[in-house]
This record gives structure tokens, C-alpha cells and sequence, in this order.
């Protein structure tokens, strides 16, 4: 069986880092590294496959399914994306990233919780912006939001990814196209 990088990593260093740090590793991302390092091998569990010509016959290991496993987290995605693939609907997106100060970001980390609160935040903007471009109208986006809670650089940072619709649907129209978000009033 072929190891990935991140597996072998946890393999060689997981015990000294759980010994230094357990009272800070929460008991989620604990089963989490637990069910990466099982990932695929045979002694939990396989599927045995045998080719019908020759007779050569391939344990295959059943697989984790952890999101933070590069090989499945990989199958998550895409099932993920093609799921949303068959929602959107067919006009242009817009990215967009709702970011929270620096001095903010402990009051999620203590009380995870919390960060289904920013999606709706950010949500909040787009549309209270959005009425306002014409009150009456009420014009309504389609919205998905994703929270990620760490940055680049792997720090607790959690902060939403949205795609919003270059437009939205009003009380009286059917669709109007803005193709300008004001990024100071989304602030």
C-alpha cells in the first residue's frame, strides 16, 4: 500500500505531539488523525478482489471517509462540488471572502459553535446590500457559503467563502444583472 505524504508524516510524529499537546487537541480532530492512519489498511477491514482470467487475487483496505485525509477528503470534495454543480443555477458567480479581525477569531475558536453564525453574517451583507439597490424590488441573490477556519499559513482563521449570483430576483422582476458589488458596503 502506498502511503500519502500527510500519512507518513502523522505516523512519524502523531504520538510525540499528542503527548505534548492532548489537553489542547479537541477530541474531533483526535479521531480524525486516528481514522487517517487507518486509512486503507487491510488488518481493519478489505474487499478482496480476484481477476477472472488469472486468478490473482488484490485485498483492497476499506478507506476512512475523514475529510482530512488527502485521499478521501479528495472523494468528499468532488462528490461535494458535483452536488452543487446540479444546484447552481445558470448565470455568472461572483467569489467572495468575509474575513473577521484578528482580535475576534478566539471567540470562535472557544465555542465552535459560533461560526454558523458567520455564513449568516455574510449572507446578511449581500442581501441587506442588494435591498438597498432598490427597495421596493427586494432583490434576492443565490448564496453558498463555505467556512474555512484556517488561512494559508494554517493559523486559526476562519473566515466564509461565498459565490453570489451577478444578480438576483426581485418582487416585480424576474432577474437584474449587477455586475458591481460595493466592497466598502460590504464591509
Amino acid at each position: 500500500m502506498i502511503k500519502s505524504k500527510l500519512r507518513r508524516i502523522l505516523e512519524e510524529n502523531w504520538n510525540e505531539f499528542y503527548k505534548k499537546y492532548k489537553n489542547r487537541i479537541r477530541p474531533s480532530v483526535i479521531a480524525e488523525v486516528k481514522k487517517v492512519m487507518k486509512c486503507k489498511d487491510i488488518s481493519n477491514g478489505y474487499i478482496e478482489l480476484k481477476c477472472e482470467d488469472c486468478g490473482e487475487i488484490k485485498k483492497v483496505g476499506f478507506t476512512c471517509k475523514s475529510r482530512f485525509c488527502t485521499s478521501c477528503g479528495k472523494v468528499y470534495v468532488d462528490n461535494w462540488v458535483n452536488g452543487i454543480l446540479g444546484k447552481l443555477i445558470n448565470v455568472k458567480h461572483i467569489h467572495m471572502v468575509f474575513t473577521i479581525p484578528e482580535e475576534l477569531r478566539n471567540y470562535f475558536g472557544r465555542e465552535r459553535d459560533r461560526l454558523k453564525l458567520l455564513p449568516k453574517c455574510a449572507a446578511k451583507a449581500v442581501t441587506s446590500w442588494m435591498y438597498n439597490q432598490n427597495k421596493k424590488e427586494e432583490f434576492i441573490p443565490g448564496i453558498i457559503s463555505v467556512i474555512h477556519t484556517f488561512g494559508r499559513d494554517l493559523k486559526w482563521n476562519p473566515h466564509v467563502h461565498m459565490m453570489v449570483t451577478e444578480g438576483g430576483k426581485g418582487k416585480l422582476t424576474t432577474w437584474r444583472n449587477f455586475k458591481y458589488f460595493s466592497y466598502e458596503a460590504l464591509r
